[in-house]
């Protein structure tokens, strides 16, 4: 008869001890890309101070493209702007906070550890969820986070994929 102890051992022989080469890439790239964000974020506060001109910029621009689907699309940019400037703590916090999920998460999925990717898919899909709340639903809103979605289904399941190995 076998104990609990020999089973346990039974299943957890069966791991691989390091993570695996697509799982060391898949977490090498998430590393990278939690680094640009942070910079990105970080100087994205200090760069986009004068609101009023990026704004009466984008209305120039918009003024010379006329009517139709350009225009609504600069419309939706003024708009996106605007949301971004008067939402910015929010937008840095919940970039810092999201951000550092996706990296714990990675870094104990590096180790192995199963847990790291529920960590991981919070910090990758509750951005999107908050930056359709803060941004509303409109042209530019549904391209930009549809881009960002894509990307994080892409990793979220790359990295389902790597869960065998996790224990």
């Amino acid at each position: 008869m076998e104990t609990k102890y020999q089973t346990e051992d039974l299943l957890t022989n069966d791991l691989p001890e390091k993570p695996t080469g697509t799982l060391k890439t898949l977490t090498t790239l998430t590393f990278i890309g939690c680094a640009y964000i942070y910079i990105t974020t970080l100087w994205g506060l200090f760069k986009n101070q004068d609101i009023d001109k990026q704004v009466e910029d984008l209305r120039t621009a918009r003024d010379q493209v006329g009517e139709g689907f350009m225009a609504k699309w600069m419309d939706a940019s003024i708009d996106m702007v605007q949301r971004v400037h008067d939402y910015r703590w929010i937008n840095l916090l919940s970039t810092l906070l999201f951000t550092t999920l996706c990296l714990v998460g990675a870094m104990q999925m590096r180790k192995l550890k199963k847990q790291g990717f529920n960590i991981y898919v919070i910090g990758q899909v509750a951005p999107l969820l908050l930056a359709f709340v803060i941004m509303g639903v409109n042209m530019v809103s549904l391209v930009t986070i549809g881009f960002l979605a894509v990307i994080a289904l892409v990793f979220i399941l790359l990295y389902a994929g790597q869960r065998k190995y996790m224990h």
